[in-house]
């Protein structure tokens, strides 16, 4: 009888053999693929989908370089969380570095005329990428003598364009030993709690260096390049926030020379050569509204309990702006919201922020009558220049977000890198934007190219809208038009309240290359600003600009969209019924009454129009 065996007994020859076996069948098994090879398995069977179908399986196929599954393996969540892009090694979300002005959707930079001006360029913009930019260790300050001086560079009422401003705690504070060197605080900003009183201590501070030394900290975050802030809660947003935001940011280019009084008594002459070009105007990086959350609808569970169901999609809050006009004219451009700057208040360290430019309405409002005012950063001292004197006594009854207008100098065609930019991303060209706008060319390019942005399936609280058989005759009218040769192109589009991607890429796409818009009053046609604008050559005569036809209920007239085209060199019309009303002949301001409904169907004579169409098409043909 053998003796007992215990834990600390040497294994015997048959422990050894079944030993040896189960590692050669685990080292086999684990290298399936490559051990079935060796026997002389065709690497063709050796598929996922072969190995599946014989119960074998095959090893996990793991993360594609960019970290997400492989395609195969991907469900719709996953496109909706990072989309379907295609990505390169070297690239930043399909964006070769490098690559000027276009990206791989068509979408193109804001400074679009530059060559060496991309979002790419590194360094100079304050780009992130794989291999160079803004890296965390510049992102963070330190400064034993207290933050940099703040310097008002541009100012009007409400718009203000500062450099080195400092925010702690949900503080703006301007750090500057000579107060008058900067604008007044009412009229850079407004109460956070009213917008139409002024900022309180707790909204806007003016300190004073050593000041800054013992009531900040001697850390701070840096936050690069040049960061747009709308301070307007969501319900006075409207789509002109961001032109008003172009027209203020393009104040910085040297258009116009601009003098001061030095504290020696003399009188400084800025060359306009001094300040960069429209060209090398460096690109706003982010647009924050601190007062506008992401989110206008609550979050609600999901219906079953459970936590892993995706809950119930959110409305979003309204700024103004559609989701894809920012991603096609500024792909560069950052949206942050409520969240985002509850995130920099609860920070206990400051921010520095290199530049901002600051619309606030409230200050606008309040400060309408210094619009003309120039404003001089060196001395602090206004003025009214006879021609800012002139341009504000023509605009009477303008909105508030008209101060940038008229109280700023801008370069020509401050509006054309963005124009550009829209029609890159629509993949037009700038020709075929321009086509329809010259006197003298015969054919079907001088034929006006008309859209008529209805209101008629939107919701009653969409805006207002053409009686239904009012809007049946101009459609029917218009295709005649068309058909009888008139017109060149007729388009029939929607409001932009949410319209969806693909919808918005035509609607857009009518409108840039249309020379006549017209349609029922509202915000629906503030895309106007994007029509055609033809540049005159020596050879093909004078061009004619583009016209916006707007439709009014006999006794109501508001100048918004009027003020807009205007502005860039684009022709106005106004029609109540059947009167029009052009040039300096338009109607007094006329709000619409609370009590009217915001769908309100309105009359138009629909013969009148087509006729004004018509004598348009001959002034095109001349």
């Amino acid at each position: 009888m053998p003796p007992p065996r215990s834990w600390l007994s040497p294994p015997t020859r048959r422990e050894l053999t079944l030993l040896l076996f189960s590692l050669t069948i685990f080292v086999l098994s684990y290298n399936l693929e490559t051990s079935l090879q060796l026997v002389g398995v065709p690497p063709a069977k050796l598929r996922s989908s072969y190995l599946t179908t014989i119960g074998l399986g095959t090893k996990d196929p793991g993360l594609e370089p960019d970290g997400r599954r492989p395609r195969e393996w991907r469900d719709k969540l996953e496109d909706v969380i990072f989309g379907d892009w295609e990505w390169k090694e070297g690239q930043v979300a399909g964006v070769e570095r490098g690559q000027v002005g276009i990206s791989s959707v068509g979408a193109a930079i804001y400074n679009v005329g530059s060559r060496s001006a991309s979002r790419s360029a590194g360094k100079e913009d304050k780009g992130v990428s794989l291999k160079s930019g803004v890296t965390p260790k510049e992102q963070f300050l330190r400064w034993e003598e207290g933050p940099p001086e703040t310097k008002a560079v541009v100012h009007v009422p409400g718009y203000t364009i500062l450099d080195n401003l400092v925010v702690a705690n949900g503080t703006f504070f301007i750090v500057t030993d000579d107060p008058a060197s900067v604008p007044p605080l009412p009229a850079i900003a407004s109460s956070a709690a009213d917008a139409t009183q002024p900022p309180r201590e707790r909204d806007w501070q003016i300190i004073s260096h050593e000041e800054a030394r013992t009531r900040l900290s001697k850390f701070a975050g840096r936050i690069f390049g040049t960061t747009w802030i709308s301070t307007a809660h969501a319900e006075v947003q409207d789509p002109y926030t961001l032109f008003s935001l172009f027209r203020a940011h393009s104040a910085l280019t040297g258009a116009s020379s601009t003098s001061f009084t030095s504290s020696s008594g003399l009188r400084i002459i800025t060359p306009p050569g001094s300040r960069p070009s429209l060209d090398n105007l460096p690109a706003p990086m982010r647009l924050i509204f601190p007062n506008v959350p992401t989110f206008s609808s609550p979050h609600i569970p999901p219906p079953s309990g459970d936590e892993k169901e995706h809950p119930p999609p959110r409305i979003r809050s309204y700024n103004g702006i559609h989701p894809l006009l920012p991603k096609a004219i500024l792909p560069t451009l950052s949206m942050w919201y409520t969240e985002d700057w509850d995130d920099i208040k609860e920070i206990n360290d400051p921010w520095l922020f290199e530049r901002a430019v600051i619309a606030d309405r409230g200050a606008a409002a309040r400060g309408r009558d210094r619009w003309a005012e120039r404003w001089s950063p060196q001395s602090g001292d206004s003025g009214k220049t006879d021609e800012l004197r002139r341009r504000a006594d023509a605009e009477e009854g303008i909105p508030v977000w008209a101060a940038p207008f008229v109280g700023l100098s801008a370069e020509q065609g401050w509006w054309r890198p963005v124009r550009s930019a829209l029609l890159r991303y629509l993949r037009i060209s700038e020709e075929t934007g321009q086509a329809s706008g010259r006197k003298g060319r015969k054919g079907a390019s001088s034929k006006p190219l008309v859209t008529y942005v209805s209101m008629q399936e939107e919701p009653a609280e969409a805006g207002p809208r053409l009686l239904d058989q009012d809007h049946e005759a101009l459609v029917a009218g218009l295709t005649s038009l068309m058909r009888e040769g008139v017109l060149g192109e007729v388009h029939v589009v929607k409001g932009n309240g949410s319209v969806p991607g693909p919808e918005w890429d035509e609607r857009m796409s009518a409108i840039a290359r249309s020379s006549v818009v017209l349609g029922p009053y509202g915000l629906h046609l503030a895309d106007s600003i994007f029509m055609s604008q033809p540049t005159p050559t020596s050879t093909e005569g004078q061009p004619v600009s583009s016209l916006l036809m707007e439709f009014f209920p006999p006794g109501i007239f508001i100048r918004d969209q009027e003020f807009a085209v205007r502005s860039l060199g684009m022709r106005y019309m106004a029609w109540w019924n059947d009167r029009k009303f052009t040039g300096n002949s338009l109607p007094p301001i006329i709000r619409p009454d609370e009590t009217i409904s915001p769908g309100l169907r309105m009359p138009l004579d629909v013969t009148a129009v087509l006729n004004a169409l018509r004598e348009e098409a001959s002034r095109r043909h001349l």
